[in-house]
């Protein structure tokens, strides 16, 4: 049996938004019976594209838990491409945190950081897979500490 999820983007002040209540495009995510399955495509020619599905890109608190994140494509054909699977930014304070616990971030595709883009602030992964990302799982090298490659 299928759930309604709403892809959400983690906003400054711990709070979340729905995609295109800000203005972006609407992201077609999908969430599925058991565990948490997001897949999301994200496209933006001669622009920036990030987090293909999770963004938290201005600073705010995100925490997903028993998620699969699985199969997406972040591409900027002329731009920038980053965090297929997620996108992390500490926002002006550099502040933001990410919590991830127990999910597996796997087969996303991005211009760097096919798993996981870390941009500035705090990344913490309690039991993750990140595994099988496209160009690599994590990036900067080193910036997500428990994430290889």
């Amino acid at each position: 049996m299928s759930r309604p999820f709403v892809c959400v983007r983690a906003l400054s002040g711990s709070s979340l938004a729905p995609y295109g209540s800000r203005g972006e495009a609407d992201s077609p995510c999908a969430w599925s019976a058991g565990l948490g399955r997001l897949s999301a495509p994200a496209d933006a020619p001669h622009g920036t594209a990030q987090g293909g599905g999770l963004d938290n890109p201005e600073g705010g608190t995100l925490t997903a838990k028993r998620n699969t994140i699985l199969r997406n494509a972040v591409t900027a054909k002329g731009g920038t491409a980053q965090g297929g699977g997620l996108y992390h930014a500490g926002g002006t304070t550099g502040l933001g945190t990410t919590t991830l616990e127990g999910n597996t971030i796997t087969h996303n595709r991005a211009g760097d950081g096919g798993g996981i883009f870390k941009a500035s602030g705090i990344l913490t992964l309690l039991g993750d897979v990140v595994r099988d990302n496209r160009p690599n799982n994590c990036s900067p090298a080193g910036a997500v500490p428990g994430c290889t490659g």
